[in-house]
């Protein structure tokens, strides 16, 4: 079988279906070396390159909404709601801060530095500070000042960042969290507030985002998330996230398989 390149992309919370997308396609002997993060993407696809996904699944599936709370370590407003440090920490005791040139397999999280409105990939020193920089999305996390550059979530420019694979020849695996949602009625936009106004362009503009690069990258499978399957703080939720993941990598990839064999 050939070997796979998965592309995990931003959205809070609901990227933790990406855990299940991945068990499915390990239970289903996918050869996958080499992971492309981005945000929550970074974070999930850092725990499988150290192999220790199963172990980042328990550790998601016992958070309740007291213990999130607790893993907030507020920060002044004026940069951004919260320090992002508690939570990293925390999660080296699931897996540990190595360098990301010593994985056994490929991996890059993105960020995006505002100071030069471009683009930043981590492909060597610290997973975790590769990790802290890509999820810092602005206003929630304090932004990472590195040499002459101010980083944010990688997300901002780049929420499916598919053309930052580097092995051509492999099959293309994406998730892309800014799927259509499923069960919702029609917004009425005008009865919206400039809170909900703004949350909905934000969404709109990251859908277009990752169409975009789908559109020009083309991944062999894409497996599209709802982007109202979660809030954004929905850890606590993770059991059901993961199964959800699962399922959803393997209607996408067997249903393809069915009508690649059909053709």
């Amino acid at each position: 079988m050939k070997k796979v390149s998965v592309v995990l992309g931003s959205g809070g919370a609901r990227g933790i279906t990406q855990i299940g997308v991945l068990q499915y396609l390990q239970e289903n002997n996918y050869i996958i070396d080499e992971v492309v993060g981005c945000s929550i993407g970074s974070l999930i696809g850092g725990a499988f390159a150290e192999g220790k996904l199963d172990e980042l699944a328990f550790w998601m599936g016992r958070l309740t909404k007291a213990e999130v709370f607790k893993l907030m370590d507020f920060s002044n407003p004026k940069f951004g709601l919260l320090k992002g440090t508690k939570v990293l920490t925390t999660l080296q005791q699931v897996f540990e801060d190595v360098n990301i040139e010593n994985l056994p397999i490929s991996y890059t999280a993105i960020a995006t530095d505002l100071v030069k409105e471009e683009q930043v990939l981590f492909r060597s020193g610290s997973i975790y500070n590769a990790i802290r920089a890509s999820i810092a999305i602005p206003a929630v996390f304090k932004g990472v000042e590195q040499d002459d550059r101010f980083l944010v979530d990688g997300g901002v420019l780049n929420p499916l960042p598919i053309n930052h694979v580097q092995k051509k020849d492999n099959i293309v695996i994406a998730v892309n969290l800014d799927g259509l949602p499923v069960l919702e009625e029609q917004i009425n936009y005008k009865s919206c507030n400039s809170v909900n106004i703004l949350l909905e362009s934000y969404r709109v503009m990251r859908r277009q985002l990752s169409m975009l690069s789908v559109d020009i990258y083309k991944p062999d499978y894409l497996i599209d998330v709802p982007h109202n399957i979660s809030g954004i703080w929905d850890f606590d939720r993770s059991d059901m996230l993961i199964k959800r993941g699962y399922d959803l990598a393997k209607e996408v990839m067997e249903n393809q398989k069915v009508e690649a064999d059909i053709l």
